[in-house]
Formats: structure tokens, sequence, C-alpha cells
């Protein structure tokens, strides 16, 4: 057995040993609920409304190199980005032809 193997094989037992100390600790509940929106300038429209905080991942490139982080924005109800629940509700309906052509499309999909 080489020095790497033994370097390796207490490398794990010291991390088995640690999961093992902190893996019975019970985790503190704590109630999840959104912030109370606070009165504001929106970042986007720059109107003057009730605000509440959204993160978004930027990326930036500057003299060749890239940069990335997230960045918190405060934005209002119309600018706010919507939920995948009301972006769902929203489906427009399809009318005969547009229907038509979808199911045969799923059937020749089914072959």
């Amino acid at each position: 057995m080489s020095l790497t193997d033994d370097h390796f094989a207490r490398k794990i037992a010291a991390q088995s040993k640690a999961w093992e100390d902190t893996s019975d600790a019970p985790k503190k509940e704590r109630t999840r609920e959104p912030a109370a929106p606070k009165m504001g300038i929106c970042d986007k429209c720059k109107k003057e409304a009730l605000l509440r905080s959204y993160r978004f991942k930027e990326t930036s490139v500057s003299n060749g190199a890239a940069s990335f982080g997230t960045v918190t924005k405060h934005l209002c109800e119309d600018c706010a980005p919507k939920s995948r629940a009301q972006k769902d509700a929203e489906v427009p309906q399809l009318d005969k032809k547009q229907l038509k052509n979808l199911m045969r499309s799923a059937r020749k999909a089914l072959r």
C-alpha cells in the first residue's frame, strides 16, 4: 500500500465519521413564507408600487473575461416573473385545424 492510498483511506474514514456525527442532529423546522411586499420603485418599469425581491442569474463579459453571479432585483407585480402555474393557466385555445394537426403529429410519434 502506497502513501497516497493510506492518505485517501484516512481521509475517507474521517469523512464518514464526520457524516455520522452530523447526520443524527435534528433539523430545525422553520416556517417558510414569502416576504411581505414593500413600497418602492420597480427596477424594470421605474414606477412606484409594492415590490418583492427576485433573484436572477446574470452573466457579463468585459475585457474577454466572463463573470456570472446572482443579482437581486425589486419588481412590482406587473414586472414580476410568472410562476409555472400561472403560465399553464394561460394556455390559448386551439382551433379545429391546429387540434387536427396536433393529433396527427401525436399519432405519427406513437408509430
